[in-house]
């Protein structure tokens, strides 16, 4: 990257930066050698919140090569030793990729996340003085989104997050339209028991506008 690049990158526009990102480094980004396909900033974001939750079960649907599995993992060993860290996926990458590293909080289950059959399994981890929080970054299309959103609102615990990635999507139009944001703004107006909580998109520069949800009752 030469400097006259640098310097020019000063004066982009937020969308700019963003479609940038998007092409050209989204995809690049690894942890611990494993792609992990997160927004730096929206990392930043996730750390608060998991400090401000603490929770005992994470789920995260959309797993890819489990990179952001470990990631939560690793963070999480500051925060609770005991949490337990559930990742969904159509592929069975992360469990591959995952198997040999020695975690035995991390539970790969592979399938369709509104199937009853992954659902059954979920619940079936969870006791009833846990505190859970899901990140769902699946398909990005309205009725998967619409739908994740309607099977697991109960199971996130009053005070955590029900967390959809990449509404950006929407705002940029570079994925399923109508995609993640705009299930978000159907799904809420009946969902009183959830607010979306704009303070977690502060530093702007996020792939999840409103995709911060609080359950609040």
């Amino acid at each position: 990257m030469n400097n006259s690049f640098l310097e020019n990158s000063l004066y982009w526009t937020i969308e700019e930066w963003l479609r940038y990102h998007q092409s050209n480094l989204h995809f690049e980004q690894k942890y611990r050698g494993l792609q992990m396909i997160k927004n730096p900033f929206d990392l930043v974001v996730y750390e608060e919140i998991l400090w401000e939750v603490k929770p005992d079960i994470v789920i995260e649907i959309g797993s890819a090569q489990g990179g952001f599995t470990l990631w939560l993992t690793d963070r999480m060993k500051l925060i609770n030793s005991g949490v337990k860290v559930i990742n969904i996926d159509l592929l069975d990458n992360s469990n591959k990729n995952l198997n040999g590293m020695e975690y035995d909080n991390i539970f790969c289950l592979v399938g369709d996340c509104n199937s009853g059959g992954i659902l059954d399994q979920v619940k079936a981890f969870i006791k009833s003085d846990d505190r859970v929080l899901l990140i769902e970054d699946s398909a990005h299309t309205f009725d998967n989104t619409f739908g994740v959103l309607e099977n697991y609102k109960d199971i996130v615990t009053v005070g955590s997050y029900l967390i959809v990635e990449d509404g950006i999507c929407d705002v940029l139009n570079i994925g399923p339209i109508p995609g993640p944001m705009r299930a978000v703004e159907e799904w809420i107006i009946n969902n009183r028991n959830y607010e979306i909580d704009r303070s977690k998109e502060r530093y702007v520069m996020t792939y999840n506008p409103k995709g911060y949800l609080k359950r609040i009752a």
